[in-house]
């Protein structure tokens, strides 16, 4: 009776014994599991933010050459309201024919941002200053393309107004002559449309340097 009873007490200790083996295999397999996870988590993360870097830095030079545009627009705003119109000069005028006749839409890119967010490892994202300012990046981008649009969208309105009553369009025309003072009232208002441009490269130039 007793050899039974001890035969038994071995089998459950044996048993136990086994069992927690096993219960701490599958620990360290799913610990080990986790711990490779995040750490592919971790590179995936660095290799979304390194290319949304790579895209920031090319929007940057994007905005930048809207921002030019959109300075030298106001400068010819300035221009034309600086005297009377008989004293504006002819060469004076020729500088700014790029801004007369140009349509430029602002077109940036958002694929590796977009990536990003939809990896689901934006939260892993530690510096959560870093990720808000990158969200604000993309924000004041699309504000601007707005702006810009709206701008854009009513100049060419003016250049086909100009085009159906006169058969000019382009910059080859006198904006001085009476038949283009719809044309001259359109650029002599000076919208300050160069402003959320530079708030967006300003904003692009703060979340690089974060990187």
């Amino acid at each position: 009776m007793w050899d039974k009873s001890k035969k038994g007490f071995k089998s459950i200790v044996k048993y136990l014994r086994e069992l927690s083996i096993v219960v701490a295999g599958i620990a360290i397999t799913f610990t080990l599991n986790d711990w490779i996870s995040n750490k592919n988590e971790k590179k995936e993360l660095q290799r979304y933010l390194e290319a949304v870097k790579l895209e920031l830095e090319d929007n940057m030079k994007i905005v930048h050459d809207q921002f030019v545009f959109y300075d030298r627009t106001g400068k010819f705003a300035k221009y034309l309201m600086s005297d009377k119109l008989e004293n504006l000069q002819a060469d004076s005028l020729v500088k700014y024919d790029h801004v007369r006749g140009y349509i430029t839409y602002m077109i940036y890119k958002t694929s590796s941002f977009e990536m990003l967010k939809f990896s689901g490892t934006m939260r892993l994202i530690k510096n959560k200053e870093l990720l808000k300012s990158i969200i604000d990046c993309y924000n004041l981008m699309e504000l601007s393309k707005n702006t810009g649009d709206k701008y854009m969208n009513t100049k060419w309105d003016e250049l086909y107004h100009t085009l159906i009553s006169t058969g000019i369009l382009g910059s080859d025309y006198d904006i001085r002559e009476p038949e283009f003072r719809r044309l001259f009232n359109f650029f002599a208002i000076d919208t300050n449309g160069e402003e959320p441009f530079k708030d967006s490269e300003q904003q692009i130039k703060k979340t690089l340097s974060m990187f």
